[in-house]
């Protein structure tokens, strides 16, 4: 009997794995079609957008060199938030939770990997979410990062004023994170938010931006604007677009653990019917052997 009660109990364990399960995968459901309009119809302005960023910090870069030498050594003389460190920050946007499949590792190797490889020079690196932290310093690159707590959903304001305070900080900021291209497949993407490529572009192919424009009220006041207000759009669109692709990993994370306890649960039943027979047999042999016994 000790058999058949072990096996019993791991079916009701499986069951309340299967309820887990749906309930995870259902909430996952609910919050992706909550913001998967919002998302997609707003990354081809953002990209449109960006754009626009890229033409505008090519003409910085060719019409005002001393302008940017200036702001390279921190020039008192340039607006406080165009004084630059002249470096490079690497934002991971990982999660607090786990069980978000796939991608959140994916998304990992793609910034471990540029980091080992060193792709993008010499970098600051920025961790935000306890699951990447873990990660991290489970690698033991050696390498140093800041860390910033942040909660998976519903981000404040005061969070993205305090990021974007820490970016403008920066000459190059690029951000790591999953882009959602259905539910069955999300993308590891970094992409950079201080205009050196158009946002989300995931094959780089620079263009050279030949084009003259005239600008007002300056082009130091005009750049300073889109560095801090569309800075702060194009991140808060990384945000999004990293809580989409969660939402649809942990939702195919759910199906393959459905599938997989749908197959315990078939072994445990074959268990389950092999056992019952077995106790059958023994008591028809335990019949059989009365009967013999007492002629």
């Amino acid at each position: 009997m000790i058999q058949g009660k072990v096996i019993l109990e791991e079916l009701q364990a499986l069951n309340s794995l299967k309820e887990l399960a749906q309930s995870y995968e259902e909430i996952a459901v609910v919050r992706m079609q909550k913001i998967k309009d919002s998302v997609i119809h707003t990354r081809d302005f953002l990209s449109d957008l960006s754009d626009v960023f890229v033409d505008l910090k090519a003409s910085y870069l060719r019409e005002f060199k001393d302008l940017l030498s200036r702001r390279k050594v921190g020039n008192q003389t340039l607006l406080p938030s165009l004084q630059k460190t002249g470096k490079t920050l690497l934002v991971y946007l990982s999660s607090n939770g786990k069980l978000y499949g796939s991608v959140t590792q994916k998304t990992y190797r793609l910034f471990i990997d540029d980091i080992r490889r060193n792709k993008l020079g010499e970098s600051d690196l920025l961790i935000i979410g306890r699951a990447g932290k873990e990660m991290f310093e489970n690698a033991q690159t050696g390498k140093q990062f800041e860390y910033f707590e942040m909660p998976d959903t519903n981000v404040e304001i005061e969070h993205i004023r305090q990021l974007i305070k820490r970016f403008l900080q920066y000459e190059k900021v690029y951000v790591y994170y999953g882009k959602f291209n259905n539910v069955v497949r999300q993308n590891p993407i970094a992409t950079s938010i201080t205009g050196e490529d158009i946002f989300e572009t995931e094959i780089a192919s620079p263009t050279r931006r030949e084009d003259r424009f005239i600008f007002e009220p300056s082009l130091e006041r005009l750049f300073n604007f889109f560095e801090s207000q569309i800075m702060a759009n194009l991140f808060s669109q990384t945000l999004l677009e990293n809580q989409l692709a969660r939402h649809a990993s942990r939702v195919n994370a759910m199906e393959e653990a459905l599938i997989h306890i749908e197959e315990e649960g078939k072994k445990l039943l074959r268990q389950k019917t092999r056992f019952k027979h077995m106790l059958q047999n023994r008591k028809q042999l335990e019949t059989v052997s009365g009967s013999v016994l007492w002629g």
